[in-house]
C-alpha cells in the first residue's frame, strides 16, 4: 500500500474567512486554498498558518484536484462551488520501471466553501458526491507514483507512444478537469497532483529460464465520450465513440537490456448516430436516431482520427446478421456500418471485416476463430506487427491496429481480442528464441488468457455495471439479470457523476449552454469570464443569417385512417407544403404584403412536426412506456417523402412517447451543419407516473442557432384548466436535456402539440360564432388566451393570429362538430407557439425581433377528428466567423488579464539603487509602509489573500481586471518609497494556451508514415448511391488473387462467377433495414406499404473478406488461358435469354433442355412493386431511420415474391438445379416483353456477341403490352400444336413461333392388385355368464 503522503487541514476558527490547507509531509510545503484562489506555501510559511486555529481533517494518499461544480442551474456560473477530492484508499498494483501503479479505492471531497462539522456523516452527503464517491471507488480507476527519483510513468502513453513523447494523451486523462483551478494559479501540478486513467491494469510474472518477464494488460477507457451501457451509445459530433478502449499487451524483461514488447489493439462502438430507447429487457431494438447524410461528417472524423493516430486499420464487426430474430437490429446497423464505410474514402485500403460471431462460434466453439476468421486476417497481422524496445532504443514498430466491434463492445469483443493477444503472443516467443520449448509457452497462454478475462470483466464493470459474460449458463444468467437491473433503473445516477466529473461547473449553465452554441470545444475550458466576454461580443464574430422554421402538429386519433378511400385525394402537401396557398386561394380577399408574397415560394430551412395519439392510449402502450412504435416509423418515412417535394430533406431525430411523437427535418443544404442533437422527454399522466400525457423535447444547433422543439399532450376536460398549466409547468421545469441544458438556454423554442384548452362557452354558441367566422369573440373565452394573459403558462411566447376554426372535435371524414352522445364543445385544442431568449446585449437593440410569422392556419384533412395546424415562422440566425472569433479572443483575453488575480510590489529599481550602504531592500516594508500599502491596493478593489515572499508584497484579488488596474497604478509613492506594481504571470496568454491544452487533442500518432489522405476526399460529406456502395460490399466477399484458404464455408465459384465479377453489375435496389418484428397494416400506415412478406429462411450471411480493387478483378480475367476464356465464354452465351420482341424466335429455338440463368441478388422491401421503368441515373440515397425498410426508388426494378431470399448484407446463394421456371411455354398467358435495357459494357477480352441476362428481364411483375400493342380484349387461344397464327398481329412486330407442345394422353393404367383372402379366425366359444 502506498504511503500516506497528504494531510488536510481546515480552518475552525468560525469567524474567520474558511479556508483548507493541503500539506505534503515529505517536502512540508503546502496549498492553502482560501476565497477561491491557491497559493503555495513554504515550510516556514506552512508552520505558521497551521497554529492560526487550523485543525486536522484527515490524512490522504494524493490529490485529484479542485472540482469546480454548479449545484443549481445559473446563468454565469456565479454559483460555482469548489471541492477538494483526495484519494483514501488505494492499493498497489504493480512496480514496473520504478514506477508503482495503485489502484483507486475510496475518495474523499472536502468543501471549499464550508466546515465540515465534527458530528459529520457520509451518508448525509448530497447525492451526487456519493454517487461520484461510488464511481472511483469501483476499483477502475489507476495512478502512478515514482519509486525512485526520475518521473512516474504516464499510464495515459503506450509504450510506443512513450518512445516518442512525454505529453499527455488527454483522451485517457480523466481528472483534466481538476488540473484546471490549480493551474490558473500557477501550481506545480506534476508535483502536487495525479493523473488518473480509467480503465484496466492486469499485471503477473512467470519464469522464463533465468528471467523473469512482467506481463501487464493495460486497457484504457476514453472520455471523450463516456457513459453508461444505454445512456451513451454511437458516436458524437466530434467523430469520438462510446466504450472506446485502447488495449495494450506488453511484456517487459528488465534482464534482457529493458526489453519491451508491445502489441496494441482498439474497440469501440458503431460510429453512427444510433441508440436503443426505452426498456430494454432481453432482445433489445436499435434505433438509428440520425439520417446517414447527418452522420457522414462524424463518421469521417472518427476513421480519419484512428487512421492518422493509429495508422493502418482492420474493422472487425462481430455484429449479428441474421434478417429475423434477435439479431435483426444489429444487422441493420452492421448493415449502415458498412455502407458509411464503403462511402469512406479510405475504404479501399481498410478492410471491414463482417464475422457474426454468434453464428460463427456456435455452440461455444471458439476455436473457429481460428478456422475462419485468421485467414482473413493473416496477412494484416504479420505487417502491423508489434513494438519493440531494448535498452531504450527502437527496434521495431506497430503499423497499424485491429478495431473489433460488437453491440456493447464487451463479451464479443473481449473472445476476439483475446485471442488477437493469443496470437500475437505467439510471434513475440518465436522472437524471444523460446517458441519450441513447450512448458514455456504453455505457462505464458494460461496466464494470459486469465489476465484478458479479468480485463474483459473490469471494462465490463465500468460499461455494464457487470462483469463480462463467460460461457456459462448460470454465471451469465445472473450477470444478466443484474445488468437489466443496474443500466435500466440506476445507469442515470451513474451516468450523473461521470459528467460532473469530466465537464465540472459546465454542467446546469446557461452561459456553457450559450457556449457550445458559439465557441469550440477547447474554448469551452477557459475561465468564466472569458467566456461570458465573448458570448457578450458576439455579434463582433457573427454573422446574420436567416431561417425559416415551419412547425406543424396533428392528433392523428392513433393515426388508423391515414389512406382512407373516401378522402384518397387529399394528401399532407395540403398540410405542410401548400397550405397557405389553399389558405389564401379559399379567400376572397388577398391581403398578403408585397414583401410577403415574394419569399412565398421560399423553402423552410428547418421542419418539425409533432402529433398526438400516434398509438392507441390502451393500458399495454402505457404501461409499456412505449417510445418506439411501427407507426411512428411509417409516418416519419412519409413525412419525409412529403416535404422532399420541392427540396430535399433529411431527418436529424426523432423521438415518441406513448401517443405523442416528434420528427425534426432539415434542409439538405444545412445538414452538415448540425450538430448537439439530443432528445428528452416529461411523463405528466398520473401525477407524472405514466406517459398517455406529456411532452417530448429534441434539441439541436443549425449553424450557430440553438434550438428547441417540443410537442406535448394535456390534460384533457373541458375544466381542467389549472391541471392543464400545471403540465405546462411540469414539462417547462423537468424538459432538461444532457449536460444539464435546461429549456429556457436555447435561442429559440418552438412548442406545439394538443394543449386542450377549451372555450368556455356551450356548444350551440361556439358553433353560431364559428358560422359567422367571428374568431376575434370566441378567443374571448379561449382558455388558453385567458392563462397566458394571467402568467399561467407560456410566459414570453407568442402565437400568430387565428383566423381558422376549431380544430376540434370533428366527426370522422365529415365537416360536422362532434354529433356523438357527448357533443363535445369545438375548441382550438392544437396550437403552435414559439419563444425567443432576449439577450443582455439584445435590451439595447433596436432592430431586435423575437420573429416574424408568415402563415399559421390549419387543412381539412379529415382523417382524425382533429384538424392538422402548420406554423411558418422566419427568426434570425447566426454563423460563426472564424478569423472575426481568433481576433475577438484575442482581444477579450487581453482586457482580463491573468486568471491568478495577483500582483506583486516591490521596491523599484532606483529605490533599491539609492538605499544607504549597508541598508538591505526588505527594510522599506516597515509597519507604516505596509499598511499604508494595503490601503492604496484597497483602494482599488477588493483583497482576497496579503503575502510577504523574498522582500516583495503578493495582493491577490477577487478578479483578473482588479489586477490589471492595480498594475496600471505602478509606481506607487508611500511614505518616500518608489515602488513597482507588476503581474505575478506577466504571460498569462500563454498561460491560458496551457490550460486550453488540457482538453485539446493531445494524441501523438504511432508512427511518421505519411497518409495518402487529401482534404478534398476527407470533405466529401455526401454518400454515393447505396446501389454502387453495395456493389463493392459483394464484390469484396471474392477471395483474393492468391488463393489463401477462405472460411470452410465458402463454396469455391465456377469460372463463370469470375467472369460475372468483372463485368458491371447490375442494378440493386436500395437495401432495406430488417423488417419489424411485426407488420404494420396497411390501413395504420400512412405510407400505405405492401404487407411484411413472409421470407423464406436462407442461408446465414456471408462475411465480408478484404475489399478487391476492380484492378485485381481485371488482372483475373486477363490472365485466363485462352482456352479457358472460350470455355467461359460458351458457358456464358448458352445462357438463355428471356424472350424479347427482337429475340423471341431465335430464343425459342436455341434452348431445348431448360438452362436457368443466375438471378441477381435482390433483397427484401416492403413497399410495393413499382412500374416505373429504370432509370440511367443511380437512385439517390436513401435510408430508414426506423425499423421499416427505406423506400424504393422508382428507378429500381420491383423484386418478385417468388424469387428464393437472398440476404441484404451479402452474396446472393446460388440457384438449386431444379429452379421453377419463371414463365413457360406451355401455359396460356405470353410473358410480356421487358423494354429494352443498355447492356453494361464488357471487358475488352470478350466477344462483343455474347449477351448476359439483365435484372430486369427476370426480376418484377409483368409490365403490361408494349405501347404498340392495341389494350383490345382478351389474347387469341393457342392452337394445340404448331406456331402462332400471324394474324391479328402489327406489321412492326415479327411473327412468333412457338415450339410443338406434345399431346397430353390420360394417365396410365393402374395395374390391378390381387390381395389374397383373409383366412378365417376360430375362436373359442364364450361360456355362459350365470
Amino acid at each position: 500500500m502506498a504511503a500516506l503522503a497528504l494531510r488536510v487541514y481546515q480552518k475552525t476558527d468560525p469567524k474567520a474567512e474558511f479556508s483548507v490547507l493541503l500539506e505534503n509531509k515529505k517536502s512540508k510545503t503546502s496549498l492553502l486554498l482560501q476565497a477561491g484562489t491557491v497559493s503555495t506555501l513554504s515550510q516556514p510559511e506552512t508552520d505558521v498558518i497551521r497554529g492560526d486555529h487550523y485543525g486536522r481533517l484527515l490524512d490522504a494518499y494524493a490529490c485529484l484536484g479542485v472540482l469546480q461544480v454548479c449545484p443549481r442551474i445559473s446563468w454565469e456560473g456565479e454559483n460555482t462551488q469548489l471541492y477538494l477530492v483526495v484519494v483514501t484508499k488505494c492499493i498497489k498494483v504493480c512496480t514496473i520501471q520504478n514506477t508503482a501503479v495503485h489502484r483507486i479505492q475510496d475518495i474523499d471531497v472536502i468543501s471549499l466553501h464550508s466546515m465540515r462539522p465534527a458530528n459529520y456523516k457520509a451518508q448525509e452527503e448530497e447525492s451526487w458526491i456519493k454517487e461520484m464517491k461510488k464511481l472511483m471507488g469501483n476499483e477502475s480507476f489507476y495512478f502512478t507514483i515514482s519509486s525512485g527519483t526520475g518521473e512516474a510513468l504516464d499510464l495515459t502513453l503506450c509504450a510506443q507512444r512513450r518512445s516518442r513523447t512525454t505529453c499527455t494523451d488527454n483522451r485517457f486523462f480523466w481528472n483534466r478537469m481538476l488540473h484546471l483551478h490549480l493551474k490558473r494559479f500557477g501550481v506545480d501540478c506534476q508535483q502536487w497532483l495525479i493523473k488518473v486513467m480509467c480503465g484496466s491494469v492486469e499485471f503477473s510474472s512467470i519464469y522464463m529460464n533465468n528471467h523473469t518477464p512482467k506481463i501487464l494488460i493495460i486497457s484504457r477507457l476514453s472520455c471523450e465520450r463516456a457513459g453508461t451501457r444505454f445512456m451513451v451509445r454511437g458516436v458524437n459530433d466530434g467523430g469520438h465513440v462510446a466504450n472506446f478502449v485502447e488495449t495494450e499487451q506488453m511484456i517487459y524483461i528488465d534482464t534482457m537490456d529493458d526489453l519491451i514488447l508491445s502489441y496494441i489493439q482498439t474497440r469501440g462502438t458503431v460510429p453512427l448516430f444510433w441508440e436503443q430507447p426505452g426498456l430494454n429487457v432481453g432482445s433489445h431494438k436499435v434505433k438509428m436516431s440520425r439520417e446517414p447524410e447527418v452522420s457522414v461528417q462524424a463518421f469521417q472524423k472518427h476513421m480519419r482520427f484512428l487512421r492518422e493516430r493509429y495508422g493502418q486499420q482492420v474493422v472487425l464487426n462481430l455484429l449479428g446478421t441474421g434478417v429475423t430474430g434477435r439479431s435483426q437490429g444489429e444487422a441493420a446497423l452492421s448493415h449502415m456500418f458498412q455502407i458509411q464505410h464503403i462511402n469512406c474514402c479510405w475504404s479501399k485500403d481498410s478492410p471491414h471485416i463482417v464475422f457474426d460471431f454468434h453464428q460463427e462460434c456456435k455452440g461455444g466453439h471458439i476455436e473457429n476463430l481460428h478456422k475462419k476468421l485468421q485467414p482473413r486476417i493473416k496477412d494484416e497481422m504479420e505487417s502491423f506487427g508489434y513494438f519493440c524496445s531494448r535498452k531504450g532504443q527502437v527496434m521495431s514498430l506497430q503499423r497499424g491496429t485491429m478495431r473489433t466491434n460488437c453491440l456493447d463492445c464487451l463479451d464479443r469483443t473481449n473472445r476476439v481480442q483475446t485471442y488477437l493477444g493469443l496470437d500475437c503472443l505467439n510471434k513475440m516467443l518465436e522472437d524471444l528464441g523460446v517458441a519450441n520449448n513447450g512448458v514455456i509457452v504453455q505457462r505464458f497462454n494460461a496466464k494470459l488468457e486469465e489476465m484478458w478475462k479479468d480485463n474483459g470483466n473490469r471494462i465490463s464493470q465500468i460499461y455494464a455495471g457487470t462483469g463480462a459474460l463467460q460461457g456459462s449458463k448460470l454465471i451469465d444468467g445472473a450477470r444478466s439479470a443484474a445488468r437489466t437491473f443496474q443500466n435500466n433503473l440506476l445507469d442515470s445516477s451513474k451516468q450523473e457523476a461521470i459528467d460532473i466529473i469530466l465537464h465540472g461547473n459546465l454542467l446546469n449553465n446557461y452561459l456553457a449552454a450559450l457556449s457550445r452554441s458559439l465557441l469550440p470545444n477547447s474554448y469551452l475550458y477557459a475561465p468564466i469570464k472569458v467566456l461570458h466576454q465573448l458570448c457578450d461580443h458576439s455579434t463582433e464574430y457573427t454573422a446574420s443569417i436567416p431561417l425559416r422554421v415551419a412547425v406543424g402538429t396533428y392528433n392523428v386519433n392513433g393515426g388508423k385512417h391515414f389512406r382512407s378511400l373516401a378522402y384518397k385525394h387529399l394528401s399532407l402537401d395540403d398540410w405542410l407544403l401548400d397550405s397557405k396557398k389553399n389558405a389564401v386561394r379559399s379567400s376572397l380577399v388577398d391581403t398578403t404584403p408585397e414583401e410577403e408574397e415574394a419569399g412565398e415560394g421560399r423553402v423552410p430551412d428547418v421542419f418539425a412536426i409533432g402529433f398526438e395519439e400516434i398509438v392507441d392510449l390502451n393500458a399495454t402502450n402505457i404501461v409499456q412506456n412505449t417510445q418506439w412504435s411501427e407507426n411512428a416509423a411509417s409516418w416519419g418515412k412519409e413525412l419525409q417523402k412529403v416535404i422532399s417535394r420541392d427540396e430535399k430533406f433529411v431527418m436529424v431525430t426523432w423521438t415518441q412517447l406513448v401517443g405523442v411523437a416528434l420528427f425534426v427535418y432539415v434542409n439538405e443544404k444545412h445538414a452538415n451543419h448540425v450538430r448537439h442533437v439530443s432528445v428528452e422527454s416529461v411523463k405528466t399522466g398520473m401525477q407524472g407516473a405514466t406517459g398517455n400525457k406529456g411532452g417530448v423535447g429534441i434539441r439541436l444547433v443549425v449553424r450557430n442557432t440553438s434550438m428547441a422543439f417540443v410537442c406535448s399532450h394535456f390534460a384533457a376536460g373541458q375544466k381542467e384548466v389549472n391541471e392543464r398549466n400545471n403540465d405546462y409547468d411540469n414539462i417547462a421545469r423537468k424538459l432538461i436535456f444532457p449536460l444539464g441544458m435546461p429549456l429556457w438556454a436555447h435561442d429559440y423554442v418552438f412548442w406545439c402539440g394538443d394543449f386542450n384548452y377549451r372555450i368556455n362557452l356551450s356548444r350551440d354558441e361556439v358553433i353560431d360564432y364559428v358560422q359567422r367566422k367571428e374568431w376575434s369573440v370566441l378567443l374571448q373565452y379561449d382558455q388558453l388566451k385567458i392563462s397566458h394573459s394571467e402568467g399561467k403558462c407560456f410566459k414570453g411566447f407568442l402565437e400568430g393570429e387565428i383566423n381558422f376554426a376549431p380544430t376540434y372535435k370533428y366527426d370522422l371524414f365529415s365537416d360536422d362538430y362532434d354529433t356523438s352522445d357527448k357533443m363535445r364543445i369545438p375548441a382550438w385544442t392544437d396550437r403552435v407557439l414559439f419563444w425567443r431568449r432576449q439577450y443582455q446585449r439584445d435590451k439595447d437593440n433596436p432592430n431586435w425581433s423575437p420573429g416574424r410569422i408568415v402563415h399559421y392556419g390549419c387543412a381539412e384533412l379529415k382523417q382524425s377528428d382533429h384538424r392538422p395546424v402548420l406554423a411558418v415562422i422566419d427568426v434570425q440566425g447566426c454563423q460563426v466567423i472564424d478569423d472575426k472569433l481568433s481576433s475577438t479572443y484575442e482581444s477579450v483575453v487581453a482586457s482580463l488579464g491573468p486568471s491568478d488575480c495577483t500582483v506583486v510590489v516591490q521596491p523599484s529599481e532606483d529605490e533599491v539603487r539609492n538605499l544607504p550602504v549597508g541598508v538591505e531592500a526588505d527594510t522599506v516594508f516597515d509597519d507604516e509602509t505596509l499598511e499604508a500599502v494595503q490601503e492604496a491596493m484597497g483602494t482599488v478593489g477588493s483583497v482576497v489573500l496579503v503575502r510577504f515572499v523574498d522582500n516583495k508584497i503578493w495582493f491577490t484579488f477577487s478578479d483578473s481586471q482588479t489586477a490589471l488596474k492595480a498594475a496600471a497604478c505602478s509606481p506607487l509613492l508611500i511614505k518616500g518609497h518608489e515602488l513597482e506594481v507588476k503581474l505575478k504571470t506577466e504571460a498569462w496568454r500563454e498561460q491560458l494556451e496551457e490550460e486550453l491544452a488540457l482538453c485539446g487533442d493531445t494524441t501523438v500518432p504511432l508512427t511518421d508514415e505519411p497518409l495518402n489522405i487529401t482534404e478534398s476526399d476527407d470533405a466529401a460529406v455526401r454518400l454515393r448511391s447505396i446501389e454502387g456502395a453495395l456493389e463493392e460490399l459483394y464484390q469484396s466477399q471474392s477471395g483474393d488473387e492468391d488463393g489463401v484458404s477462405e472460411c470452410s464455408e465458402i463454396i469455391e465459384q465456377p469460372p463463370r462467377a469470375v467472369l460475372l465479377a468483372c463485368r458491371p453489375a447490375p442494378p440493386r435496389p436500395t437495401p432495406s433495414r430488417p423488417p419489424p418484428p411485426r407488420p404494420t397494416p396497411p390501413s395504420s400506415a400512412p405510407s400505405s406499404p405492401a404487407p411484411q412478406r413472409a421470407q423464406p429462411q436462407g442461408p446465414k450471411v456471408k462475411v465480408i473478406t478484404k475489399p478487391v480493387r476492380p484492378a485485381q478483378l481485371l488482372t483475373r480475367v486477363t490472365s485466363t488461358p485462352a482456352s479457358q476464356t472460350n470455355t467461359i465464354i460458351d458457358q456464358v452465351t448458352s445462357i438463355p435469354e428471356k424472350p424479347t420482341q427482337s429475340s423471341t424466335q431465335s430464343s425459342t429455338q436455341s434452348s431445348t433442355q431448360p438452362s436457368w440463368p443466375v438471378v441477381p441478388p435482390r433483397m427484401p422491401s416492403q413497399e410495393s412493386p413499382t412500374e416505373t421503368p429504370p432509370s440511367a441515373e443511380a437512385p439517390a440515397f436513401s435510408s430508414s431511420l426506423f425499423g421499416v425498410p427505406p423506400s424504393v426508388p422508382a428507378s429500381v426494378p420491383a423484386v418478385s415474391n417468388e424469387k428464393p431470399f437472398v440476404s441484404p448484407f451479402g452474396a446472393p446463394p446460388p440457384l438449386p438445379d431444379n429452379c421453377p421456371p419463371e414463365w413457360s411455354d406451355s401455359t396460356n398467358e405470353k410473358p410480356h416483353p421487358s423494354p429494352p435495357v443498355v447492356q453494361p459494357p464488357l471487358p475488352s477480352n470478350i466477344p462483343s456477341t455474347t449477351t448476359l441476362p439483365t435484372r430486369e428481364q427476370f426480376s418484377g411483375p409483368p409490365l403490361g403490352p408494349p405501347p404498340s400493342l392495341p389494350p383490345t380484349g382478351p389474347p387469341p387461344p393457342l392452337p394445340t400444336n404448331g406456331p402462332l397464327p400471324p394474324k391479328d398481329l402489327p406489321p412492326n412486330i415479327p411473327t412468333r413461333s412457338l415450339p410443338p407442345v406434345p399431346s397430353r394422353t390420360g394417365p396410365p393404367p393402374v395395374p390391378s392388385r390381387s390381395i389374397p383372402p383373409v383366412p378365417a379366425r376360430n375362436l373359442p366359444p364364450v361360456p355362459p355368464r350365470k
